[in-house]
C-alpha cells in the first residue's frame, strides 16, 4: 500500500518528518509523500536514503473568485521543493495575518489566547489546529477534542473562521505545481460544499493532471456520519469521475496523527501499488 497525502509538524500534523518516515514504515507502506499546506518545509528534508520511498509534494489551497471556490485545495506531487518560484509565491499567501485575525475574533469572543502561543505550537506555517491547540489547553471542559474547537469556532462559517485575502485560483495552482516540476491533483472531491462533477470538470479544464480517489472520508470528517460502505461509493464515483475525463488516480489518507481527526494509524488506509507506477510513467512523459 501506498500513502500520497500526508502532513508533519511543519503545517498542521502532530509528527515530525523522521518520526512521520518511522511510522510509515512501521506501518509498512511502500511509499508516501508529504503535503504539508501551502509550505515544502519537511519536504526539503528528502535525501532519498529513507528506508521507503519519500515523494516530495504540497498541498496547495486555493480561493478562486472568478470560478466561486474557497478553500479547494489541490495536491502537487514530484514538485521540487527548492523551486525558487514555488517558495516566493507561497511565502506571499499570508497566512499569519489570517490567524492572526481569527485570534483577535477569539479574543473579542472573549477568549484569553495570544498569537505568541499559537506560534509556540507550530513547526513551520501557523495553521487553524494550532490555534485549538491552545483552546484545547487552556478550555479542557468546552475543547475536550480538536474537533469540538472547529466545530464550535473555527470550521468554516463558525464564529471565529475567517477567510484568506491572499490565494491562488485554481489555474493559478495547476501552473505553480507544474513551474515546480510536479504534476496536479484535485484532493478530497466530494470534501467541499460544491457540485463534484462542476469542480472536477473545472480543474480538468483548467489543466489538472488528477484526481484523489482513494480517501478515508470516514476517519477525515468525524461529523459526518457515514459508513465505509459510503465511503466505497464515494470512491466508485470518484473512480467515475477521474475515467470520464482521462484523469489520473491518487490516494491517502490525510494523516496528521493525533490531531484534529483523532488518531489516525498508518497502513489502515491507502492507495494500490499501481496507482504511484501510473503517476509515474506520467510524468516521465511530460518530462
Amino acid at each position: 500500500m501506498i500513502d500520497l497525502h500526508m502532513h508533519t509538524t511543519a503545517s498542521d500534523g502532530t509528527l515530525s518528518f523522521e518520526q512521520l518516515v518511522a511510522e510509515a514504515e512501521r506501518g509498512r507502506l511502500k511509499a508516501i509523500a508529504i503535503t504539508d499546506h501551502d509550505n515544502v518545509q519537511s519536504a526539503r528534508k528528502i535525501t532519498g536514503k529513507e528506508p521507503l520511498e519519500v515523494i516530495p509534494g504540497i498541498e496547495i489551497s486555493t480561493y478562486d473568485s472568478q470560478l466561486g471556490y474557497e478553500d479547494v485545495h489541490i495536491i502537487g506531487l514530484f514538485i521540487d521543493p527548492r523551486n525558487r518560484v514555488l517558495n516566493k509565491k507561497i511565502d506571499s499567501l499570508g497566512r499569519e495575518e489570517q490567524k492572526k485575525a481569527t485570534i483577535d475574533k477569539l479574543r473579542d469572543m472573549g477568549y484569553d489566547i495570544t498569537f505568541e502561543e499559537v506560534k509556540a505550537k507550530a513547526d513551520g506555517v501557523v495553521g487553524r489546529p494550532h490555534i485549538a491547540m491552545v483552546l484545547m489547553e487552556k478550555y479542557p471542559k468546552e475543547f475536550p477534542l480538536m474537533v469540538d474547537a472547529f466545530k464550535k469556532l473555527l470550521g468554516r462559517g463558525k464564529p471565529a473562521y475567517v477567510a484568506r485575502e491572499a490565494g491562488f485560483g485554481v489555474g493559478e495552482a495547476i501552473d505553480l505545481i507544474h513551474t515546480a516540476g510536479g504534476l496536479s491533483f484535485l484532493c478530497h472531491p466530494f470534501i467541499y460544499p460544491y457540485d463534484a462533477k462542476t469542480l472536477v470538470s473545472d480543474f480538468n479544464r483548467m489543466g489538472g493532471d488528477g484526481l484523489e480517489v482513494y480517501y478515508d472520508y470516514v476517519a477525515n470528517r468525524p461529523e459526518v456520519p457515514i459508513t465505509y460502505a459510503d465511503n466505497n461509493k464515494l470512491i466508485a464515483w470518484t473512480q467515475a469521475l477521474a475515467k470520464e475525463h482521462g484523469l489520473l488516480v491518487t490516494g491517502g489518507s490525510d494523516f496528521h496523527g493525533a490531531g484534529k481527526r483523532g488518531h489516525q494509524k498508518l497502513g489502515e488506509f491507502g492507495a494500490p501499488d499501481e496507482v504511484l507506477e501510473r503517476i509515474k510513467d506520467a510524468r516521465g512523459k511530460a518530462l
